[in-house]
């Protein structure tokens, strides 16, 4: 991932995200109304019918039984889709290393739990001392309500606040988890690609051209290894891209999508389909990450740092082929690519 790029959880989590928010919003909103009618419902019976109920609650009481399926509906809604969203958003911690899903806990979402019980057991504890005057259930009633919606508002924040977690979580990772950060998908005909600023004021001196000569070792090298190889494109020293050297040799479509004053390094040990879980690198200040989607065949890359390796690692279980190179890695070959010559007109 460019380092100009901030690792982000995936677009479609932030929608679930806002959606299970809409939710809970919805439900809290519907026990206000409730508690709202309760209130004026009881002032209605302490007055003996002398004052005249409001718009409100003289609506929700005409369609009583609409509102009850309406309350019913949100409720079971607002429940399952935060236990749904708490469970993905888990599963997704576990590809950056946060296997415990500590990210997911904060203070308030028990302090829901404790709310809503608290609503219901009220009821029971408080029913042999309640009074025998008008409208005396519906006062309590409405204390429970309040209690639920005093619920709601803490789940919004343990929400609201989970969601900073886990932002925060996957930032600190790098792991990239949203498409656009993750790198290039696997090439495409130059004139699909959108140039690319030639990298020839970074190449350090001495460094090999990619003629016709580096290429012929190339292919004899994927040939050796019976299996495609990984090259790393890098250009402006911050944007990189891999790309697949295929072991039959052809290097048609590899070569036409290098831009002019690309550097390209090419490894010769090729990515994994193992598991991942055992594996050590060798020690080095900032490794190359290779990540293939096992779905869509993408080609991602990951600059990972010593202390970010397990969460890689965790990353490529899921992963069709990895590899993990050392940034400095003795195995590699690098060349630059010839710059562009300038045409007059």
């Amino acid at each position: 991932m460019p380092a100009s790029l901030t690792a982000r959880p995936p677009r479609s989590w932030e929608v679930q995200t806002v959606a299970v928010m809409v939710t809970i919003g919805v439900t809290a909103l519907l026990d206000v109304i409730l508690f709202v009618t309760q209130l004026g419902v009881r002032a209605y019976l302490r007055a003996d019918g002398a004052s005249e109920a409001s718009w409100l609650v003289s609506t929700v009481v005409r369609n009583s039984s609409l509102f009850d399926l309406l309350s019913l509906m949100s409720g079971a809604a607002y429940l399952v889709a935060f236990f749904w969203w708490r469970h993905n958003s888990r599963e997704m911690l576990r590809k950056v290393g946060d296997a415990a899903g500590n990210a997911t806990r904060h203070w308030a979402v028990p302090a829901w739990i404790a709310a809503l019980f608290a609503s219901v057991v009220l009821r029971r504890a408080v029913d042999p001392y309640a009074g025998d005057g008008p409208g005396s259930d519906l006062g309590l009633d409405a204390f429970r309500t309040a209690v639920r919606v005093l619920g709601f508002c803490l789940l919004l924040l343990g929400v609201w606040q989970i969601r900073e977690q886990i932002r925060r979580t996957i930032t600190q990772s790098g792991i990239a988890l949203r498409v656009k950060d993750l790198g290039s998908p696997t090439p495409t005909p130059t004139a699909l690609l959108a140039p690319l600023t030639p990298a020839a004021a970074m190449s350090p001196d001495g460094l090999e051209h990619a003629d016709d000569e580096f290429w012929d070792r190339v292919r004899h090298t994927a040939a050796d290894a019976g299996a495609d190889l990984a090259m790393l494109e890098t250009t402006d020293a911050l944007a990189r891209r891999w790309a697949l050297i295929p072991y039959d040799g052809d290097l048609a479509s590899v070569r036409a999508n290098l831009p002019p004053g690309a550097i390209v390094t090419v490894f010769a040990e090729p990515p994994s389909a193992a598991e991942a879980g055992s594996f050590n690198p060798d020690p080095a200040d900032e490794y190359h990450g290779f990540l293939e989607d096992a779905e869509s065949g993408a080609l991602w890359y990951q600059s990972v740092r010593p202390n970010r390796v397990p969460a890689f690692l965790a990353r490529a279980r899921a992963a069709r082929r990895w590899a993990l190179y050392p940034a400095q890695s003795p195995a590699a070959v690098s060349a630059v690519t010839p710059a562009a010559r300038a045409t007059v007109e």
